[in-house]
């Protein structure tokens, strides 16, 4: 098919989402999942995600569940707690499909209030032309308004429209309405599935080694915990979406650019696996460079190497 667009549900397909994390705050970890079955969790937080305020969800379950008054009102204080992350390798796809014109809107089932909290944190959502929240349309998927609500702010048909969920009824709405609609269980899966709709190609490999600059401290760091949170100096691997790479010939400029006021000594350059980890070579406006779209560990790296990078 030849689409023109993909709409993206967001939570369980681009970000991660536990809402236990939050309640693990305030209550003991093993009391969680009693409490949420015996406050129907879901069903108060969809009223939430249909446009209803917190303050009023709040007091309507307190007015119910008195003695949980704590653990109630913890959701909203602690809903950072609840976005574990970004889904393994949701965000190197939005990256191709970007990269090949095809457009990107999201459409998702989540409060208003909360909802921010997300677009600070995750700069994966700025690779969205648009994002429509359900809690600020007082709709829901998988109401047929909501999706057509959708296409038509956008001037999206139906018919060049892919969209993308891990809830089978909200792909089943979709499907009613003309889309062509792909049930998400992996990136994995999912890239299969684009590529089988003419929307990617298969996956090219990159001919030359591609390299992370990093301070020597935090890379130490990661390697005694076995995570490096970050994408470049002073920019997190979530806020940023991607780790920033280069090629050799690129490595001095960096040096140059963002570590001039380091010794060489305090740098490490990291020779990055690249038939284990999802690279993609992008312009975002100073040049091609490749990034990678996985949170660095010390397994994806091959070797470490120290300045000036002899290639």
């Amino acid at each position: 098919m030849r689409s023109h667009a993909v709409i993206f549900d967001l939570g369980g397909v681009v970000l991660s989402w536990d809402p236990r994390r939050a309640y693990e705050r305030v209550l003991p970890a093993e009391e969680v999942a009693t409490f949420l079955e015996r406050v129907d969790f879901a069903g108060w937080n969809r009223l939430n995600d249909g446009g209803r305020s917190f303050e009023e969800a709040e007091q309507e379950l307190i007015a119910r569940f008195p003695d949980d008054r704590q653990a109630i009102l913890g959701y909203r204080v602690h809903f950072d707690a609840t976005l574990t992350g970004m889904v393994p390798g949701t965000s190197g796809l939005l990256a191709e499909l970007g990269q090949v014109g095809v457009r990107l809107i999201a459409l998702t089932n989540w409060s208003a209030e909360t909802f921010p909290l997300a677009t600070e944190r995750f700069g994966i959502l700025r690779r969205f032309e648009a994002i429509v929240v359900s809690g600020t349309e007082g709709l829901l998927k998988p109401e047929p308004a909501l999706y057509q609500l959708a296409l038509d702010r956008h001037g999206l048909s139906a018919g060049s429209t892919v969209f993308i969920d891990d809830i089978p009824a909200n792909v089943a709405a979709a499907a009613t309405l003309g889309m062509a609609a792909l049930n998400f269980t992996d990136a994995e899966r999912l890239r299969a599935d684009l590529v089988g709709l003419g929307l990617l190609a298969a996956p090219q490999p990159i001919p030359e080694p591609v390299f992370h600059l990093a301070e020597r401290s935090a890379w130490a760091e990661a390697e005694a915990t076995g995570r490096y949170p970050w994408s470049s100096r002073g920019l997190g691997y979530e806020r940023e979406g991607f780790v920033h790479c280069s090629f050799a010939g690129q490595v001095p400029g960096i040096v140059m650019n963002h570590y001039a006021d380091l010794d060489p000594s305090e740098l490490v350059v990291l020779e990055m696996d690249r038939d284990r980890l999802p690279i993609l070579v992008e312009d975002l406006g100073h040049g091609p460079y490749p990034h990678c779209f996985a949170e660095l560990t010390p397994a994806d790296v091959l070797r470490t190497h120290d300045l000036p990078l002899d290639q």
